[in-house]
């Protein structure tokens, strides 16, 4: 187990405390939210430097981290479209597009390929994360709430572009992937 996979996994532990934290409210909760995403996001940030740092970047790491920000990504959305601050179908379709490649990543992986995140796949996620962040300062009440909530849906209306431009990068490989797995069952 590298550091790498150790913080990768500290990112999906984490979304407990700050669900926790989303629901249960007590005295400064939104700002233990704000800070407990941060610490997640940073997390996501580490992992991929410590993994290059030691020459140790993995399967199991390359999986894994995708599944940890889908996890902490997807569990934010939903409390976020239950507060309001998220539109549902800006959701759905984010939450669509990373069942659908993920799916795609799993038949790969049957076939010993392992599909790693692009550029596409990066400035969506990174949209996404940038968004959330600002809804979630919204939320705390940090400088202009309104203000940023208006900016912060806005940021995500560009997330959800970015998920359509990411989703087609990865699902073009399809019929290719899907062919490959064809004639591996014909082979068994």
């Amino acid at each position: 187990m590298t550091l790498a996979n150790q913080l990768t996994l500290a990112r999906i532990v984490a979304i407990l405390p700050l669900m926790a934290a989303l629901y249960i409210p007590f005295p400064g909760h939104r700002t233990v939210v704000l800070l407990l995403y941060v610490a997640a996001l940073l997390t996501d940030y580490f992992d991929g430097i410590a993994a290059r740092r030691s020459n140790k970047v993995t399967g199991f790491g390359k999986l894994m981290d995708s599944i940890a920000d889908k996890a902490l990504i997807v569990s934010v959305f939903f409390a976020l479209v239950e507060l309001g601050l998220m539109y549902s179908w800006m959701a759905a379709i984010m939450v669509i597009r990373e069942f659908a490649v993920t799916g795609l990543r799993m038949v790969a992986l049957e076939n010993g390929e392992v599909i790693a995140a692009n550029s596409w796949g990066k400035a969506k996620m990174n949209a996404q994360s940038l968004a959330v962040f600002v809804l979630l300062l919204a939320y705390a009440g940090w400088f202009w709430p309104g203000t940023l909530e208006t900016f912060g849906l806005w940021m995500m209306g560009l997330a959800v572009i970015l998920t359509l431009i990411s989703g087609w990068s990865y699902l073009k490989d399809t019929p290719r992937i899907l062919a490959a797995q064809s004639q591996r069952d014909q082979r068994l």
